[in-house]
């Protein structure tokens, strides 16, 4: 089962109107970027767990760590090791806090955006990313293009821990240890693959262009 797919649901969180969704994750993520503290990301974490059980999905709330933990371990040995090298240089163990924090925000954010989609069908969200691109079709934006590539990039992130965990399982297996440098080069030529396929099965259903194509035209 892919890490963003809508689970079907008749709880107040299922029916919350997508704007309100937005504003929920727009406001949680918000404080996981401007406040990282321990006891605030804490606090959001526990509010965003809330509202997994709301959803009657608690379940899921760990799925952003079991197929994001590449990116939250990225996410936290750059943050250590600028604390160590940064301009004002800390022992390790006491940037090892600041580091924590930041694994903590990175998986809060993403396990708030990931309550979002799983909640909302696919369509409703294609049509709430059309709208708020509408707003700039003054300046060119095509709404219906952009809410596909936003829509595409978002259903990619799963694709590419599973990339990660399916080259780390390749590497266990030959008997090789799975470090950083083994593991890039295959999954980078792997995600440029998926880029390319993904791109040509696009135009070849019609993707949205800039000649006005209507939304018949849009994969389903």
């Amino acid at each position: 089962m892919n890490l963003l797919d809508y689970r079907p649901g008749h709880t107040a969180v299922h029916r919350c109107p997508l704007w309100a969704k937005y504003a929920v994750l727009l406001a949680l993520s918000a404080v996981l970027v401007f406040w990282r503290q321990p006891l605030v990301v804490g606090v959001t974490l526990v509010v965003v767990l809330a509202l997994y059980l709301a959803a009657s999905l608690p379940r899921e709330f760990l799925a952003p760590w079991r197929r994001g933990w590449p990116l939250l371990l990225f996410a936290g040995i750059a943050r250590f090791i600028s604390g160590i090298w940064g301009p004002t240089p800390a022992p390790p163990l006491e940037a090892l806090g600041p580091a924590l924090v930041v694994v903590a925000a990175v998986f809060g954010a993403l396990a708030a955006a990931r309550l979002l989609v799983i909640t909302t069908p696919g369509t409703e969200l294609l049509d709430g990313l059309e709208r708020f691109f509408g707003v700039l079709r003054p300046v060119g934006v095509n709404p219906e293009a952009a809410a596909l590539a936003v829509n595409v990039m978002i259903r990619s992130i799963p694709w590419v821990g599973g990339a990660v965990r399916r080259n780390a399982e390749a590497l266990a297996s030959r008997g090789l240890r799975r470090g950083p440098v083994r593991l890039m080069g295959p999954v980078l030529v792997a995600t440029v693959g998926h880029a390319r396929a993904t791109g040509e099965a696009l135009a070849a259903r019609g993707l949205p262009g800039d000649h006005g194509e209507t939304r018949e035209s849009r994969p389903s």
